[in-house]
């Protein structure tokens, strides 16, 4: 662990009173451009310097903002940020392997700042860019499946796929690769408004689908900030 981190650990975690709490760990990121489909590549780098990413199951990480570029790959800009959704119980068992470390994606290092700490904010509005259910592709059945997802969670809200100008569905999909081989999950950007303050929490808790370490289905509100969102693509 670096010198200082331990105690920089200690003193914000002692902010954070509540039993259950989930927290944003929001790392200031600096490197080269990225590949524009990049869930996959950011878990596995980081899992390779951070090898309790595969135990969690609680956790989340978040879309990184960047530049779209022509060649499919994502600028790193001043307001890019490594964004992990996790319970605060759970920070030990990340901090020490990502706090003002660097990971490595093919020949490209990239640089991790010590983070802060951003708690969940409810707002009655919140989207995810993209959202994977094994199975659902249609866009009718997505969103059958979406509130079944939210039923469990005993979640009420109004259920919206995001659209593109033309106002057909908001697709898209995330590459992995096992074995060698690469292949695609699809699936679509999804909101979720009319929420009461508990139920927006709880859904940004949990989220919706699967892969969730690999950047899908975290939920954030709706109205954040403007040129954070163009960014992210």
């Amino acid at each position: 662990m670096l010198a200082g981190v331990g105690d920089k650990f200690s003193s914000m975690a002692a902010l954070l009173i509540p039993s259950e709490e989930y927290v944003d760990l929001t790392f200031k990121l600096r490197g080269a451009p990225i590949p524009l489909d990049n869930g996959y590549v950011i878990y596995s780098a980081l899992s390779r310097i951070c090898p309790s990413l595969h135990e969690l199951k609680s956790i989340g990480i978040h879309p990184i903002a960047g530049i779209p570029t022509r060649n499919n790959l994502l600028e790193i800009a001043a307001q890019s940020r490594l964004k992990i959704r996790i319970h605060h119980q759970q920070i030990p068992l990340l901090y020490p392997y990502l706090a003002g470390q660097a990971f490595h994606i093919g020949k490209n290092s990239y640089q991790l700042d010590i983070p802060d700490y951003k708690p969940l904010i409810s707002s009655e509005s919140v989207y995810s860019r993209l959202v994977v259910i094994k199975g659902f592709q249609d866009p009718s059945n997505f969103i059958e499946a979406v509130q079944r997802q939210l039923d469990n969670l005993e979640i009420q809200g109004k259920i919206e796929l995001l659209t593109r100008q033309d106002g057909t569905p908001q697709r898209r999909q995330l590459t992995i690769s096992k074995e060698g081989k690469q292949f695609k999950v699809r699936g679509f950007g999804v909101k979720v408004s009319e929420l009461n303050p508990e139920d927006s929490l709880t859904l940004q808790e949990h989220g919706i689908g699967g892969k969730r370490k690999m950047m899908c289905g975290i939920f954030v509100p709706a109205t954040r900030n403007k040129e954070e969102k163009e960014t992210i693509t």
